[in-house]
């Protein structure tokens, strides 16, 4: 491995990265330009895993999944391998293959009378929306459908395939990389007394879940119907988020429409949050798990952009390659309000721009740097030169 380039990644990545812009952040992860400095964290990453692990599987060591480590431990190179050799430890001894191969949720529809969950449609950038009626939670009645250890593989089922399935799926979709979801959560209904000792074990863990293993998958949360109740209980919440995470979440009364309508069409926002979607034909929205992800066009998409056989389905990266050589309208229909909405078009309009203008601006900076680069090497010349002198004079005296 480039052992030099890897401590120099470890003790300067607070310096190179943190100082980063939200735009810049975007870049590659959800967009269609990727920002070098990724790429070689991330190519560092993977030369240092592939030491160890050669012979991981490319949907496991993607483009996408290692970014989010590296994010998770603020480009922590060395962080952020210990916290993924973990994570392959954990699916190893959870067994997260066989679960996404083989484990059937029978009891999903009974579930669902107890905890409306599910994703729904994607929003006016691509991503998918992730819904959960919290308010509407009966833990008591849940767990007598249901176990807690059998709720925890739904939600590792569910992490599965949002990452092997409905990420790529609305990368072909919107022909850009999308590796985040939308949230919301109605906690209407929801207060103190809701959270008994079950329930707060069950989140704990869906929580610990998301945070360790799939980190750095979520754009931003809006939690609706919050009263004077939640608010209280939501201070309490918040101390167990890191700020990254807090500054991605909206807290929201009962006037929430217009802030979701900003960034979710109508049809595909289910009418019990203000939408025009009922999914009468599929029991419901909560039921329906509507996206792209289901459309047999994309699915086919998906299968022919496969790179390599070691995975039931392509990555992200594979996914966006095909999106840009072969661009199939078909597929872009299913997300009409994603691509023809004024304001989805003034947003494409932007981001292109936005793309030209980061390409000047990294142009430039790495000619500074460069420049900065040589004028260092001058100057250790010249104090190179100036001792040799110093020395040359001290042995003639």
């Amino acid at each position: 491995m480039r052992t030099s380039s890897l401590k120099y990644l470890h003790t300067l990545s607070k310096q190179v990265w943190r100082g980063k812009s939200s735009a810049e952040e975007e870049d590659g992860f959800d967009g269609k330009v990727r920002n070098p400095k990724d790429e070689e964290a991330v190519q560092l990453l993977r030369d240092s895993l592939f030491l160890e692990h050669p012979q991981l599987p490319s949907i496991l060591i993607d483009f996408h999944t290692l970014l989010r480590f590296l994010r998770m431990r603020d480009y922590d190179i060395l962080k952020a391998k210990d916290s993924f050799l973990k994570y392959l430890k954990w699916r190893e001894e959870f067994g997260v293959d066989a679960i996404f191969k083989e484990f059937k949720f029978e009891e999903y529809e009974e579930v669902q009378k107890y905890y409306p969950h599910g994703f729904h449609g994607v929003d006016r950038y691509g991503r998918p929306i992730y819904i959960e009626r919290m308010g509407m939670l009966d833990v008591e009645a849940l767990l007598k459908v249901t176990t807690t250890e059998r709720l925890l593989k739904h939600h590792v089922y569910e992490q599965e395939k949002t990452a092997r399935l409905r990420f790529p799926a609305c990368t072909i979709l919107a022909s850009k990389q999308i590796a985040s979801t939308t949230a919301i959560i109605d906690v209407k209904g929801l207060g103190a007394s809701s959270l008994t000792k079950s329930t707060r074990y069950l989140f704990t863990e869906f929580q610990k879940i998301a945070s360790n293993y799939y980190p750095e998958t979520l754009n931003c949360l809006f939690i609706i119907n919050a009263g004077s109740s939640f608010k209280i209980l939501w201070k309490a919440l918040k101390t167990f988020l890191d700020a990254r995470t807090s500054s991605k979440i909206q807290v929201l009364r009962s006037n929430f429409r217009s802030k979701l309508v900003e960034l979710i069409d109508p049809s595909n926002l289910p009418a019990f949050l203000g939408g025009e979607c009922t999914c009468s034909a599929r029991g419901g929205c909560m039921l329906s798990d509507k996206g792209p992800w289901n459309d047999p066009e994309i699915l086919q998409r998906l299968e022919s952009s496969k790179i390599k056989d070691d995975g039931d389905f392509a990555t992200i990266e594979e996914a966006w390659l095909s999106a840009q050589s072969t661009p199939d309208q078909r597929c872009m229909q299913w997300g009409k309000e994603v691509a023809e909405t004024p304001l989805s078009k003034t947003i494409n309009q932007l981001e292109v721009t936005a793309e030209a203008a980061n390409n000047k601006i990294r142009g430039v900076e790495a000619a500074l740097e460069e420049t900065k680069q040589v004028m260092e090497s001058f100057v250790q010349q010249i104090n190179d030169l100036k001792m040799n002198l110093k020395n040359s004079a001290n042995l003639k005296n």
